[in-house]
């Protein structure tokens, strides 16, 4: 058993039972993370709850076949990424380039042949790690690109700002000014001040990590102490 495939969650979409009993069992001997569904409706569900890492679809099911659920899956954005490997008894080209059509990534026949679903439950996971790292880099160039723009927009008016602070403090002068016009002042300049360390923080790319914010936004964060709240 491989320790490493505990990390790899793999949803199993079948109607049958004994097919399910056989591939959970080939799958945990590897170490994989198993979930079953007997129909394509709570197949959906769960690719949608557990995003499993892969799915092994049965093309003929009862209500909504293979196919259906698999153009389901890559219609939502939350599933679309996830490969499926499509299981089936059919051979013939016309159902194998329709597979391929609604999304599928590959299919393996039965009578299973142990070796070679295992090979190819390997390959795409291989693949959609690499994907997943393709995508993880994409979205870091993203956030460092919109990080550069903002700087760049935030520190004119800021330059301006500062500067304007500084002259209007000099005309009236700093002896004429009374005890709220300094407090005044120094909460402006402490706000000020604390622009800058937000936009010097910004620039720290190495220190940059992903949090989430709410069910369906992250926020960037930038160092331990932070990390940690």
């Amino acid at each position: 058993m491989s320790a490493k495939n505990l990390q790899s969650k793999i949803l199993v979409v079948d109607d049958n039972p004994l097919n399910l009993k056989l591939l959970s069992t080939i799958m945990k001997n590897e170490g994989f993370d198993i979930i079953v569904a007997k129909d394509g409706i709570h197949g959906i569900k769960a690719a949608e709850e557990e995003q499993p890492s892969l799915i092994l679809l049965d093309i003929m099911m009862p209500g909504i076949d293979g196919y259906e659920v698999c153009k389901k899956l890559k219609a939502n954005p939350e599933t679309q990424e996830i490969p499926v490997i499509f299981l089936t008894a059919k051979t013939d080209s016309e159902g194998v380039v329709k597979g391929f059509e609604v999304g599928a990534a590959d299919y393996v026949t039965r009578p299973f042949n142990r070796i070679e679903l295992l090979a190819r439950i390997r390959t795409h996971l291989a693949l959609k790690k690499t994907s997943d790292k393709v995508i993880d880099l994409e979205r870091r160039n993203s956030i460092l690109a919109m990080i550069a723009t903002t700087n760049h927009e935030i520190n004119q008016p800021l330059t301006v700002l500062t500067g304007n602070l500084f002259l209007l403090k000099e005309s009236i002068g700093i002896a004429k000014l009374t005890e709220g016009q300094h407090k005044l002042f120094a909460r402006l300049e402490k706000s000020v001040d604390r622009i800058k360390e937000i936009l010097a923080k910004y620039r720290k790319a190495d220190s940059m990590r992903l949090k989430k914010y709410s069910s369906d936004a992250q926020i960037v964060i930038f160092d331990e102490n932070e990390n940690k709240n």
